[in-house]
């Protein structure tokens, strides 16, 4: 294949050259059938798995209570004195304006507001005063009152929950929220999001600093920081690949080319994207955030494949003495023997690479799968285009060089990195006498490594995906400093048999205690806003202008009676249906021949990923049936989803990534070898790498989160590249050398210093990430420089002792097979 190849770019580099312009204009003509589907953002929600039973349940929600499905929470933050008698009023005005307003009103749930107004306004009016004539020392009075009445503590503790006082107790912040329903419209709900800012931004707010979080500006924020980041960090990217390829060339022309490549790479990847959005195959998302990464990623990793077929192109012109071919075309006969000698390991470096990123579609979250898919086609893009356009300009450029009298330039690559051509002998020389060392340091630090592993923890949050300078990120900031985080809704989903009597019982005492104060979960803020027991209380309260006796009496049998039948539950059911047809229907679904539905939603505000963990855990705990009966969704469920399901799934990607590898090289190695442990001497040192990168997180204290999961697999792809490309230099040399450490040192000399320009242009070039606005991103960027270094150390430290034991081995089984045939 690499002979044929080498064959085409010697006689006809030209036809190459064109061959790769058509198919850039054939993807490039992806950009003309592209859509882009109008809808809404969901920068949270498309991370939710299509098989999870969150998907399911929220499906199952839509279906039976569509006005519960999809809501969406107004937060609205005040600064300042917030508990005047002039400051209530201020708010409450504002939010009137916001409800009343034509396209936020159609979208309102049925009882909108609930925030600390609310709970002072409903305080005040149990007492028989209006929130239009109270003063100053009336609300002061009002709410010292509050907090001494024990009747009235459950308000009090609410009323706390949405207010945020400094060290001294004077308050500093309120939180009001509206709650906001899609009503079948996802787009216009929106809208009336993004409308809810423009109406807090023109109102007059006096003292108070007010700010409004949605989570439809929260998409819109994180969406304009990335596209408007993403050619910011192209160009960083670029520019310091422009200069460590200066610094390593020392020619242009090959900067120039490869740069050309590059800019190839990246149209093919992003033609071919494309071609798979809406529009053409329809198989990704274009506004994917992780597609961020691919062009900073192609432009780190094809520059490898260009500085490998360059650095064997200028030390076959430097081993031409004759002239092979008889045809005085020394370029051509140097460009065809790089072409062949670089193939098989730019070929297995570009697939395991590959493959490591395709491994992602094991992910059971669509966005890194899509990642996957879009990176893999970009390193298939650079293996093409750097193996067949680098080669082909070269000659063209040389050719006319020759022809002008001139001589290609030929100096080694690893002349050109300070030092290198001193260092990397003395390395080789160590590595090869005292092999046993190094392979025992190397695991001592192994093993620290998994050890400090152990106690990564894992993350993910809705501010990941933001500036640290957008206004939604400093809210987010300033909610997590001085209340339990965010104000949301969490509706949890109860699918069962309700005319079993057993599972009344469940529900109602599951209601009794979310209502209690005292015992409910940490974290919920206060009783549910809607479900069956809320609408029960209604219809059952003596207090109540709904009291029915019939509904009452119904279900106070089911409470209490242990002979109580499954169709005296059926007839309870149907009596509250009959009360209020209505708010039945909003809670309730008995359907015929499959299992009952019913919902509660809750107001939750929970300090940290691990708090929200621990209160899911505890209502599914609190529900006496079954667990697969209970699922919590909204709110932040899908968070705490993600955040658990994070590390299994990428745990299932590393292994499958490392399988997968070791196959393809013990395969390749046992037939073009007969030597297939070396496939596995190639892989420890990648094993070694993710345990250090790991090691180092912990040390960073960086967490497990979508960016760092990424890398984690993709460390695998990286570092594979450079144990590859020294395995196959060392067979190489070790078949012209008579001693082992003759062929570690010419291995070390060639290859790995353009093994070391590699890494350094692909380390740098992955530090642009440090300038993207969103700290996962400044996070895989630093974890890129350090695998890459890692890497290299490993393939170092780890591959080379291992070579060197193993061709040791060989060299005396030689021997002994000599004397016993002798």
């Amino acid at each position: 294949m690499f002979r044929w190849q080498a064959r085409i770019i010697q006689k006809s580099p030209l036809l190459v050259l064109l061959a790769l312009g058509v198919v850039t204009l054939a993807l490039l003509a992806g950009f003309l059938v592209r859509d882009r589907p109008e809808e809404p953002i969901d920068s949270i929600g498309v991370f939710l798995p299509a098989d999870s039973d969150l998907a399911v349940a929220t499906d199952a929600i839509r279906e039976s209570f569509p006005s519960a499905a999809d809501l969406r929470v107004v937060q609205m933050l005040a600064k300042g004195d917030v508990l005047t008698a002039d400051s209530l009023r201020l708010i409450r005005d504002l939010q009137t304006a916001v409800v009343s307003d034509p396209k936020v009103a159609p979208f309102l749930v049925d009882e909108p507001l609930y925030g600390y107004v609310q709970l002072i306004e409903f305080a005040a009016d149990d007492i028989g005063l209006s929130l239009d004539a109270l003063t100053d020392a009336q609300v002061s009075l009002g709410l010292a009152q509050l907090s001494q009445d024990p009747e009235r503590a459950e308000l009090h503790d609410l009323l706390e929950r949405f207010v945020a006082r400094d060290v001294a107790g004077a308050p500093i912040a309120g939180l009001s929220l509206i709650i906001l329903d899609d009503i079948g419209d996802a787009l216009g709900q929106e809208t009336a999001q993004l409308h809810a800012h423009e109406i807090v931004k023109g109102f007059d707010t006096a003292s108070l600093d007010v700010t409004v979080m949605t989570l439809a500006k929260s998409d819109a924020e994180g969406k304009d920081a990335r596209e408007e980041n993403l050619m910011i960090l192209t160009v960083i990217a670029l520019a310091v690949i422009v200069v460590l390829l200066a610094l390593f060339y020392r020619t242009q022309s090959d900067v120039h080319i490869t740069m050309l490549g590059l800019g190839m790479t990246i149209l093919w990847t992003f033609g071919a994207l494309s071609w798979l959005s809406p529009g053409g195959a329809g198989i990704v998302d274009p506004d994917n955030i992780l597609l961020t990464l691919v062009p900073v990623l192609l432009i780190s990793l094809s520059v490898d494949y260009a500085l490998q077929i360059v650095g064997r192109y200028r030390e076959a012109l430097r081993n031409n003495v004759e002239d092979a071919d008889q045809g005085n075309d020394a370029s051509g006969w140097a460009v065809a023997r790089s072409v062949q000698r670089c193939g098989v390991p730019v070929l297995l470096a570009a697939g395991t690479t590959a493959i490591s990123l395709l491994a992602n579609l094991s992910s059971r979250f669509e966005p890194i799968a899509d990642f996957g898919i879009i990176a893999s086609i970009g390193v298939i893009s650079g293996w093409i285009v750097m193996t067949n356009f680098v080669p082909s300009a070269r000659l063209m450029l040389d050719r006319r060089l020759v022809a002008k009298g001139r001589d290609p330039t030929d100096r080694p690559l690893a002349d050109t990195v300070p030092g290198a051509a001193a260092v990397l002998p003395r390395v080789a020389t160590g590595v090869a006498h005292r092999p046993l060392p190094v392979i025992t340091v190397a695991l001592v630090l192994t093993i620290l490594s998994v050890v400090a592993a152990s106690n990564l923890s894992t993350s993910f949050a809705v501010k990941d995906f933001l500036p640290n300078d957008s206004d939604t990120f400093q809210s987010i900031e300033f909610l997590e400093e001085n209340f339990d985080g965010s104000a949301t809704l969490m509706t949890v989903l109860v699918e069962t048999d309700l005319d079993n009597t057993r599972v009344v019982r469940n529900l109602f005492d599951l209601h009794a205690i979310l209502v209690d104060p005292l015992r409910r979960p940490d974290g919920i803020v206060g009783p549910p806003l809607a479900s069956a027991g809320t609408l029960l209380a209604d219809w059952t309260g003596q207090s109540s202008g709904n009291h029915d006796p019939a509904v009452a009496a119904a279900f106070d049998h089911l409470n209490t009676s242990i002979t109580a039948t499954d169709e005296e539950a059926r007839h309870a059911w149907n009596l509250l249906r009959s009360a209020d047809p209505k708010g039945f229907a909003e809670v309730v679904d008995l359907r015929i021949g499959e299992l009952d539905r019913t919902i509660i939603q809750i107001p939750v505000a929970v300090e940290s990923n691990e708090a929200l963990q621990d209160l899911i855990s505890e209502l599914e705990i609190l529900w006496r049936g079954d667990i697969s009966e209970i699922t919590v969704t909204g709110g932040d469920a899908l968070i705490a989803l993600i955040t658990e399901e994070l590390a299994d799934s990428q745990v299932l990607s590393v292994g499958m990534v490392i399988a997968a590898a070791l196959a393809i090289l013990v395969a390749y190695f046992g037939f073009s070898q007969s030597r297939p442990l070396l496939g596995l001497i190639t892989i420890i040192p990648i094993a070694v790498t993710l345990s250090w990168l790991l090691g180092a997180m912990w040390v960073f204290g960086i967490s497990y989160n979508m960016g760092t999961a990424l890398m984690v697999v993709l460390t695998i792809g990286i570092g594979v590249d450079y144990t590859i490309h020294l395995t196959h230099r060392f067979l190489e040399e070790l078949q012209e050398s008579a001693r082992v450490i003759d062929a570690i040192r010419g291995a070390m000399i060639t290859t790995g210093g353009a093994l070391l320009a590699s890494a350094l242009t692909t380390a740098l070039g992955l530090l642009a990430l440090l300038f993207s606005p969103l700290v996962p991103m400044q996070e895989l960027g630093i974890l890129a420089a350090v695998a890459i270094l890692f890497g290299l150390i490993a393939t170092f430290t780890v591959l080379l002792p291992l070579l060197v034991l193993w061709a040791h081995y060989h060299r005396w089984r030689e021997h002994e097979a000599t004397l016993v045939s002798a």
